[in-house]
């Protein structure tokens, strides 16, 4: 096997930390890691399974739609992000390696850089109905909260994210916006740097997000809060007023960024411009 590439390493080394489950697939598809969040809904661990060649997926996950149809190969989120190179959202049932049909919602998105061009895929799932918190957390302990200094799981969602081509930001635990890649600034209208570490207010006013209609998304619905508050992730379309004064639409997903020993990082955001 050919060795991995840098963004397949800290892909794997970011995952092995957090509590999202995450699967990554090498530019051929073939399966080359996922973590150990993603065991229960695979039904199976890494160590047990090992790479999964392209052909023989279907051997060992089935997946449906939501009215029960077999999804074709091609229509399969990281077959997506493979074979057509952009990042998409599904919800799907998924039967694992144990046999158990369960309710997934996910997005994949293609790893890929302007210098090494498409190097491999990921997918960042979750089980439907399921979350770590039904309600907003209580103020998280000292033990619960990254310090000041930026955390092994920060520095790698940097490093991984600087050389990516998909556009990802990230908050800390109480909401400031602290960090965006090159790749979210033309979305964004700008680069991050002139928000300063925006508090959540300011950044929620900046942008203001809004429904198609127009109707304003409230502060504890957007993607990043909940992520952020209620420890799930969340996946939306909408629309927000960009730095450069423009509307955009998007679509994207927020994940709790929840490192070992459950401490609580804050969120980060996978986003793109919405196609429709």
């Amino acid at each position: 096997m050919a060795a991995a590439s840098l963004e397949i390493v800290l892909m794997k080394q970011l995952a092995s930390y957090l509590a999202v489950p995450i699967l990554v697939v090498d530019q051929r598809l073939d399966l080359v890691f996922f973590n150990e969040s993603a065991e229960s809904i695979l039904g199976g661990r890494f160590d047990e399974t090992g790479g999964i060649h392209r052909g023989e997926w279907n051997s060992v996950f089935r997946t449906v739609d939501e009215r029960g149809d077999e999804i074709p190969s091609d229509e399969r989120p990281l077959v997506i992000a493979i074979d057509r190179r952009r990042p998409t959202h599904q919800r799907f049932g998924l039967t694992g390696m144990d046999g158990v049909a369960r309710a997934v919602e996910g997005i994949a998105f293609p790893l890929e850089t302007a210098q090494a061009g498409l190097v491999g895929a990921v997918g960042i799932f979750w089980e439907r109905n399921a979350s770590r918190a039904a309600a907003p957390l209580a103020a998280p302990t000292p033990n619960q909260v990254a310090s000041p200094r930026l955390d092994v799981e920060a520095i790698l969602l940097r490093r991984l994210a600087a050389r990516l081509r998909m556009p990802m930001l990230m908050v800390e635990p109480d909401g400031r916006l602290v960090y965006c890649n090159a790749a979210a600034e033309p979305l964004l209208g700008g680069p991050l740097s002139r928000l300063g570490g925006m508090p959540l207010p300011e950044w929620y006013d900046a942008f203001q997000p809004s429904d198609a209609d127009g109707s304003p998304i409230e502060r504890e619905d957007h993607p990043l809060n909940v992520a952020r508050t209620r420890l799930q992730p969340c996946h939306r379309r909408f629309f927000f007023r960009a730095l450069d004064g423009n509307r955009r639409g998007i679509e994207g997903t927020a994940f709790p960024l929840v490192g070992q020993c459950d401490r609580h990082l804050g969120a980060v955001g996978i986003f793109w411009e919405d196609a429709r």
